[in-house]
């Protein structure tokens, strides 16, 4: 197949076995005209467009390469390029093999070598068969960054240092059972790739650092300690900048969407059957603008507290086009690729991210949906993280629809019979600079009763050696009702604190008390609090892979679980 592929570079604008499923069209793209053993006539000229993000780098070395990314010894160069002085770039002409080998995009930065971004395109053949033009809507991961540069590390150590067997299935595998890793890595090449921090010792090559920070995480052991080994990888001043990337990251509209649901085509399906539904999301916005440098752990500013937002009226068509009767939701659904736009009062987010299928033992009344978004609010520019459901009108949630285990026991700690053990990572705020809680959820039909893990904190890690393991007080969650607006998917608590405490000699502990929400299907929990120092403060709370945030590509039937599932 002779193609050109043209890039943009721009700045950042905005369990362990659980499987996401791959969508039966994109397996369908990857078997066109396959034979027994995958072979297929190479297509006609094509192109593709994407981005890659970290920073704007003029004349980027731009190489597609086939079987490993450009710093493997395997790989096979198919094309080149020089990037202009905003970042862009066109490949023309790369002949992509007849096979289902895999493909690659990689970026070298001339003015900083040690910056090397990498991409996972897809097999040969399924990117032949998508079509003669695809852009990151049809194909999300021509967008080339530290995301994708750090989900590859995390693969390849998890993998014998190979990508023989990398395929569309087992790259989302990496991706749910690995978030937390990913992102925590993902901080760290920004923060080398933005010199947004000094380093001790210097970096030589961010995908030295990535495969580094990966082998040393304790990935496959049970208890990985990725923010630690960021941390001190880094060394330096790096550590108090990370929480805050991680942050940015999760909400961003492009790597955001590359952490979920890891559908490498998206063109020529709809994951969502159209219909009219409810939208229920929690809007939080961060308080850092797009052009923010992130030099230190703490916002650019205050921000306006964590608001939920309820729409009953929305409808998705047969091809994907995303109304509301108000006019207050529009956007497009393209495979498991969602754009959106959402006027909240006085307040407009532009948004992008992933729309996954919820269990259906979770939904009692028809298919749901859970969308995981990140974007800006159009206004003030204000990094925005959207988590929501698409659910149908009548329908009703059932929060205790999961198979809870008999008995949950990991790293150390215990929760007791009915019991739901979950780990999560505080992304970053100015008090609370991160790390790990472990929590035991009780659910029922319409709330939870969560209480603090019992046993040994062995399962602790943070970025700062000076910070211990901080506890959060949330007791009773219920379904979201306040002035009028009831939103049953989403839980909340008025009453929630979390507490953190320094090692360092002379600081005291410190507590900060605010409202925790979680929307059924999210992959976190936001805590909306307020400081002497900012109006009001939004954290991510990330949640490790468990039951809680298993979502499907296509319809599912029961948990979406596989029973080898390991959560680190």
């Amino acid at each position: 197949m002779s193609s050109s592929i043209k890039y943009s570079f721009r700045s950042a604008r905005f369990s362990r076995k659980a499987v996401f499923k791959v969508s039966a069209v994109a397996l369908a793209l990857a078997l066109a005209g396959c034979g027994s053993g995958g072979a297929s006539s190479t297509s006609s000229s094509s192109t593709m467009q994407g981005l890659a993000l970290d920073a704007p780098v003029a004349g980027a070395a731009v190489t597609i390469t086939s079987v490993d990314p450009l710093n493997v010894s395997g790989a096979q160069t198919l094309g080149t390029a020089t990037a202009a002085g905003d970042g862009s770039y066109t490949v023309s002409g790369p002949t992509l093999p007849s096979s289902t080998v895999p493909i690659f995009a990689n970026a070298l930065d001339p003015h900083n070598p040690a910056v090397i971004l990498t991409s996972y395109l897809g097999p040969a053949n399924t990117i032949s068969a998508a079509g003669s033009t695809l852009t990151s809507t049809l194909l999300p991961d021509l967008d080339v960054s530290p995301v994708t540069s750090a989900a590859l590390a995390v693969y390849a150590q998890i993998n014998g240092n190979s990508y023989a067997n990398l395929t569309p299935n087992t790259y989302s595998q990496t991706l749910l059972a690995y978030r937390s890793d990913i992102l925590a890595i993902a901080a760290a090449i920004k923060a080398v790739g933005d010199n947004l921090c000094t380093p001790v010792p210097a970096v030589s090559s961010t995908a030295n650092l990535a495969a580094t920070i990966a082998a040393q995480s304790n990935l496959t052991g049970g208890s990985s300690t990725t923010l630690t080994t960021t941390g001190t990888a880094l060394g330096g001043n790096c550590p108090a900048v990370l929480a805050s990337l991680s942050q940015q990251i999760a909400a961003d509209p492009i790597f955001g969407s590359e952490l979920d649901l890891g559908d490498v085509v998206d063109a020529n399906v709809t994951a969502v059957a159209a219909g009219t539904y409810s939208l229920q999301g929690v809007a939080a916005e961060l308080g850092m603008t797009p052009s923010s440098t992130m030099a230190g752990s703490l916002p650019v500013t205050g921000a306006p507290s964590a608001n939920v937002f309820v729409d009953g009226a929305v409808t998705v068509s047969a091809s994907g086009q995303v109304s509301s009767t108000d006019q207050k939701v529009t956007g497009m659904v393209t495979g498991n690729l969602l754009s959106l736009t959402v006027i909240d009062g006085t307040q407009s987010y532009s948004l992008r991210g992933k729309i996954g299928v919820l269990p259906t033992n979770l939904v009692n009344g028809g298919t749901g949906y859970a969308i995981r978004s990140g974007g800006t609010n159009t206004l003030t520019q204000d990094l925005t993280k959207f988590d929501a459901v698409l659910v149908p009108l009548t329908s009703t949630p059932l929060w205790n629809g999961w198979t809870v285990p008999a008995a949950s026991t990991q790293d150390g700690l215990n929760c007791l019979t009915g019991q739901i053990l979950v780990r999560m990572d505080i992304l970053g705020s100015s008090l609370i600079s991160g790390g790990k809680l472990g929590e035991c959820i009780t659910p029922s039909a319409s709330s939870w009763a969560v209480s603090s893990a019992s046993g040994s904190p062995g399962y602790f890690d943070d970025r700062q050696a000076t910070v211990i393991q901080p506890t959060l007080t949330a007791i009773s969650w219920q379904a979201y009702t306040a002035a009028g607006v009831s939103a049953p998917y989403i839980l909340a608590t008025s009453s929630a604190s979390l507490t953190t405490t320094s090692a360092a000699s002379g600081n005291p502990s410190v507590t900060e008390s605010g409202s925790l929400y979680y929307v059924m299907g999210a992959d976190e929990a936001v805590f909306a609090w307020t400081s002497s120092g900012l109006t009001n403060t939004n954290t991510i709370i990330g949640l490790h892979d468990s039951v809680l945030t298993r979502l499907s590509e296509v319809p599912d039937s029961g948990n979406s679980g596989d029973p080898h599932s390991q959560d680190h």
